[in-house]
């Protein structure tokens, strides 16, 4: 089956999922897409399941404004073939903070230049993406990735900046990522606490 028709045929089958109480409720708390059916995460996972991994299917998914897709998009690309670029044109396209946690928790992570990316996220300013790049950093972290000096460098500077933010979209992710490094037994730690309380913020 071409990616095209198979593209229309998951959106066809969404409305055997589709759930209208949680789409309402969804939206109201701020989660606007296009169109959004409300399908659960678990469902989605046994959707991709079917399909397996695809390129091509999974770059015609994330075109698609429609949360599901998107989601599926990120359950079905296969990650030794997605590069730290593609990565962030993907990243430079998310419009819900649910999405950009999705993408680095279901595909990001995952990906051998996942530390390449977690740089370049941080080197752009849009508050999506870096909520995506102390999302991802975290993750990796406790993955038990050690990271390299530069990446928490680059993670110490930004995070100086953000915390100045009022945004708690973004003050969300930053503070749980440097409560965690702050945790470890990693010589960066007492950096990440006293981060936190030059911020106001109590580290764990």
């Amino acid at each position: 089956m071409e990616t095209t028709e198979q593209v229309k045929q998951i959106k066809r089958s969404f409305r055997l999922y589709m759930n209208g109480i949680t789409s309402t409720s969804m939206r109201r708390k701020g989660l606007d897409y296009k169109i959004n059916w409300g399908v659960s995460q678990m469902d989605l996972r046994h959707m991709a399941e079917q399909y397996g991994k695809n390129k091509a299917l999974a770059v015609a998914l994330w075109q698609e404004d429609i949360r599901e897709c998107k989601i599926l998009a990120t359950l079905i690309m296969p990650v030794n073939d997605f590069t730290a670029s593609e990565a962030m044109e993907w990243a430079a396209t998310l419009l819900t903070v649910e999405m950009a946690e999705m993408v680095v928790f279901n595909l990001f992570q995952h990906m051998n230049e996942a530390e390449k990316l977690s740089l370049m996220l941080f080197e752009n300013d849009d508050k999506l993406v870096r909520i995506c790049a102390y999302n991802l950093v975290c993750r990796l972290l406790k993955r038990n990735n050690e990271c390299a000096p530069q990446l928490y460098a680059t993670l110490f500077e930004k995070a100086a900046i953000d915390l100045k933010s009022a945004d708690r979209q973004l003050l969300h992710p930053l503070v749980n990522c440097l409560d965690y490094v702050s945790s470890t037994d990693r010589e960066q730690a007492k950096e990440a606490v006293q981060l936190l309380k030059a911020a106001g913020f109590d580290a764990f």
